[in-house]
């Protein structure tokens, strides 16, 4: 097993289950795969798992053999075992759960938030149709949301954003199927990995729409600026934001120009405006959005690759190899999606756990804090 410790996907350890003499689930710490109850079928990437017994390449598999192996580990005995912040540690030669910081966290409050995360793009930021865990998606204390009561501590049974506006629900309704959310994975991560760390996140979401949705004082981007601005007021003592993660471009998909029927900014299909479309959308949205008064000029934006649409995520990866250090991409393209969308567009729970620790370590990457 000391082997699994350094694979690609951080493997801590591999769970078969067997019931009623079938192979039913493979399941790793980091990636997973979500089932339904009608087609225990797991898909990622080119890989499946089925209560069949049919397996592919990955061997990762159900929410339920995660959740009954993470509460049989054994508890770590170190606070720092956790290197990747994914909630598990190794020691000795053995995986066990991470120490958890609950009772340091005691009496935090949004005085204490540092850092300040805005989350925004399509369909994924929002995330609806995924399944929730009560183990792997627990609140944690030091992590927030904004909502319409303001800051408080997130849980995915709150509603953050519907289309930016009106849209927040802050009552926590434990008889809401509640969706999972990248945004909350990452401000999980961050906590487990910086124990100093209380971070906060604002999430505006325009599922279906292209890139000319965010153009500078479009009726989406003064609802933004607003909602940011007024989130902000609250905490007195910070008036900036830390990093901008970015998740948009199902709805640009083409290699030259977009397939988005409310485009902007070209005179006709022939113009060099139009086949750079993209490239020159995501220019201009990363510059405007520095421009911002709760912004700055070095602030962090980071994008994450698209499940589909191969056309924009050579746009968005190749913020990986610009001249600005403070803009970057993560791989995404990888992970699990939702076995209700036969495109294969939205992420499922797994692959939104997986996507914001993602972005979290892209996010250290990139500030070093």
């Amino acid at each position: 097993m000391g082997s699994l410790e350094n694979n690609s996907v951080n493997l801590r350890f591999l769970l078969v289950v067997t019931l009623a003499g079938g192979l039913i689930a493979c399941s790793s710490s980091s990636v997973d795969c979500e089932v339904t109850p009608d087609d225990e079928v797991c898909v990622v990437g080119d890989s499946v798992v089925t209560s069949q017994g049919a397996i592919g390449d990955s061997g990762v598999g159900s929410q339920d053999a995660e959740s009954q192996t993470q509460s049989e580990l054994p508890q770590c005995s170190l606070a720092n075992s956790d290197t990747d912040g994914d909630g598990y540690g190794f020691e000795n030669g053995a995986s066990c759960r991470a120490v958890s910081s609950l009772n340091s966290d005691v009496g935090v409050t949004i005085a204490d938030i540092n850092h300040i995360v805005v989350v925004t793009g399509q369909s994924n930021v929002e995330a609806s149709g995924t399944v929730f865990d009560a183990t792997l998606d627990q609140p944690h204390p030091r992590v927030f949301a904004f909502t319409d009561s303001g800051w408080q501590v997130a849980d995915l049974h709150q509603v953050w954003d519907e289309h930016a506006h009106p849209g927040n629900h802050s009552l926590t309704d434990p008889t809401r199927s509640p969706n999972n959310n990248f945004a909350f994975h990452f401000g999980k991560s961050l906590a487990q990995m910086r124990p100093d760390a209380v971070p906060a996140f604002i999430v505006l979401a325009a599922p279906g729409k292209g890139i000319a949705n965010w153009d500078y004082d479009s009726p989406f981007y003064v609802k933004m600026r607003s909602k940011i601005t007024s989130a902000l007021s609250q905490i007195p003592h910070r008036d900036k934001i830390d990093v901008l993660l970015w998740h948009q471009g199902e709805s640009d998909a083409l290699y030259e120009g977009t397939s988005d029927p409310d485009a902007t900014g070209f005179s006709d299909k022939d113009s060099y405006e139009y086949k750079k479309y993209y490239e020159i959308k995501l220019r201009n949205v990363i510059s405007n959005f520095r421009s911002e008064a709760w912004s700055g000029s070095d602030m962090p934006f980071i994008c994450g690759e698209l499940r589909i649409a191969e056309a924009v995520n050579r746009h968005l990866m190749a913020l990986n190899d610009n001249d600005d250090p403070n803009s970057g991409c993560v791989t995404s393209s990888d992970l699990p999606y939702r076995l209700s969308d036969p495109s294969g567009a939205h992420f499922s729970a797994p692959g939104l756990r997986e996507l914001g620790r993602r972005y979290m370590q892209k996010y250290l990457a990139i500030t070093g804090r």
